[in-house]
């Protein structure tokens, strides 16, 4: 099977306060695109990178240069644009996942994991979720992730931004670190569809599930360790980041 993987790192990473790249900031002394690109190279499933990247990224560009193909989106107008923008570069695949280039603690195991979900079980998404007991202490994190809604038979209807959630909604414990498996053929097929009537004005990648749910296409999820799902947009959340990475390799 033809696999490419959408690996978006375009955005500027303010928040970082750094002079470099945000993705090119290093856990355990190795920037964090490296983590995700090791997670999809490691991984026994054959599969391509792509790296999205945004104004100001040449060093991320000659980083990567050899390990995966690169493609500018030059104006940041959402996840969504941001796949939009790979499209040439994923022409002729039969599948396309998408990871952040922020959330490096995602392993090749879990990438491993969801394409063979896709493969065993077709759909026309395949999406990671979290769970969380509470949003206290360490997994107040995750109060900013998107939240999974599912009806009374539990089967998903969409993926609230934590912007827009409702009162009711923001409770929801179920959360999305924003990993999909997309069939290529339905994903640009749908992905037109996909509009800005949201609190940031932006093209979210989530709204396709409801684009999906609405087509009557099959959604599947699969859980993944609450740990993998971390982001890191702050250096507080980069630290801890590195804090569970070393937990991790002494476990």
């Amino acid at each position: 099977m033809n696999i490419k993987v959408v690996i978006l790192a375009a955005g500027k990473g303010k928040r970082m306060g750094a002079d470099i790249q945000k993705t090119l900031l290093p856990i355990a002394n190795k920037p964090m695109i490296e983590h995700l690109l090791d997670a999809v190279d490691l991984c026994p499933i054959e599969m391509r990178s792509v790296v999205i990247y945004g104004y100001g990224g040449e060093d991320l560009v000659e980083f990567v240069s050899g390990r995966a193909d690169t493609v500018l989106q030059e104006k940041q107008l959402g996840t969504a644009h941001a796949v939009m923008v790979a499209r040439d570069a994923v022409v002729g695949s039969e599948t396309v996942m998408v990871l952040n280039g922020d959330n490096a603690l995602v392993s090749s195991e879990t990438v491993g994991r969801l394409i063979d979900h896709h493969q065993q079980s077709p759909a026309a998404i395949t999406m990671a979720i979290g769970c969380v007991e509470d949003y206290k202490d360490w997994r107040s994190c995750f109060s900013a992730f998107g939240r999974i809604l599912r009806d009374k038979s539990g089967n998903v209807i969409a993926i609230r931004e934590a912007k827009d959630c409702s009162r009711k909604e923001i409770k929801v414990r179920e959360v999305n670190p924003g990993f999909y498996v997309f069939d290529n053929q339905w994903l640009w097929k749908n992905i037109d569809q996909i509009g800005t009537d949201n609190a940031q004005g932006e093209l979210y990648l989530t709204d396709l599930v409801e684009i999906a749910i609405a087509n009557g296409d099959k959604v599947n999820t699969v859980e993944i360790p609450i740990e993998e799902c971390v982001g890191c947009n702050t250096p507080e959340e980069l630290a801890f980041a590195e804090e569970i990475y070393n937990k991790r390799l002494c476990d």
